[in-house]
């Protein structure tokens, strides 16, 4: 499933996406890493046995598939 189609169907997952989303921001910065969607996708897919994002599987996998379309969408060619 794309993540396009996520959305649409998931509106509900939108703030938990975004909190997901923006928590990887700031703990790559803080590690000094530059912020594009490959470091992202792998802090979010290193970090996702974490306490607490166990209950968020589903916002994490859409965070996932929406950075690797962005990747895939805007990415060096």
């Amino acid at each position: 499933m794309k993540s396009e189609d996520t959305l649409k169907w998931f509106p509900a997952q939108v703030p938990a996406v975004r909190k997901i989303l923006g928590d990887a921001i700031l703990a790559v910065a803080k590690q000094g890493r530059p912020i594009n969607a490959r470091t992202l996708c792998d802090f979010i897919q290193s970090n996702q046995r974490k306490l607490h994002w166990i209950d968020s599987k589903a916002p994490i996998s859409t965070a996932i598939s929406l950075l690797k379309d962005s990747q895939e969408k805007h990415g060096n060619r």
